[in-house]
């Protein structure tokens, strides 16, 4: 495995992010605030500021995803409010990031899909896995709150495909999550002003100058 342990400069490093895409949701739109309000009333939502976020990132070990604590997200161009919780083990060394992403259909039903994107799998001795480097994949389970019957599709394959991600550790895997969200001109106009973030953004093609 080549994903090493998170030193707390790469902890903060994902706390600064992570924080540059929060949101409180307060828009004029109706249809964000009626979505909003049918995603907190289904999962139960607890919500993390930046200053809670930096707190709990700063743990060797990381469970937002079992105490239902999600980051709210700014929502995308496609109307999409993505939701994001983390889990981190073995000093984050097996790092996951879990996005729900919602909205709503032309019925103004809420509408549900989950994506996981995590460091390399297998054993942290370097046990190779069929999922050994950084990807994405389907899952149809967060939590006990968040799965099942809570996502919209019934079926989906949980295993395969596992979608290489252009990231190498927790950091560009988090960038690679974010890129996928809101593209790479976007994620860059967000971050590049700041330098301490430039060797970062490099190592993701999408995000390169």
């Amino acid at each position: 495995m080549s994903i090493t342990p998170a030193d707390m400069a790469t902890r903060e490093a994902i706390s600064d992010i992570l924080s540059r895409f929060l949101t409180d949701y307060d828009y004029n739109s109706d249809r964000f605030t009626v979505l909003f309000s049918k995603v907190c009333k289904r999962y139960g939502f607890g919500n993390l500021d930046s200053s809670r976020l930096s707190s709990m990132l700063s743990k060797s070990d990381v469970a937002m995803n079992t105490q239902n604590l999600f980051l709210h997200l700014e929502p995308t161009k496609k109307g999409i409010l993505p939701f994001v919780t983390l889990q981190s083990s073995d000093n984050w060394i097996h790092f996951r990031i879990y996005a729900l992403l919602t909205i709503l259909d032309k019925d103004c039903n809420l509408q549900s899909l989950g994506i996981r994107f995590e460091t390399d799998e297998g054993d942290v001795e370097g046990t190779p896995g069929s999922h050994d480097f950084c990807h994405a994949q389907l899952c149809n389970d967060i939590n006990r709150h968040v799965g099942g019957l809570g996502l919209t599709t019934s079926w989906i394959p949980e295993s395969q495909p596992s979608i290489p991600l252009d990231a190498d550790n927790q950091i560009s895997l988090v960038l690679c999550m974010l890129t996928s969200l809101y593209g790479g001109a976007y994620v860059r106009k967000k971050l590049n002003p700041d330098r301490d973030l430039k060797e970062h953004l490099n190592k993701v093609r999408a995000l390169r100058d």
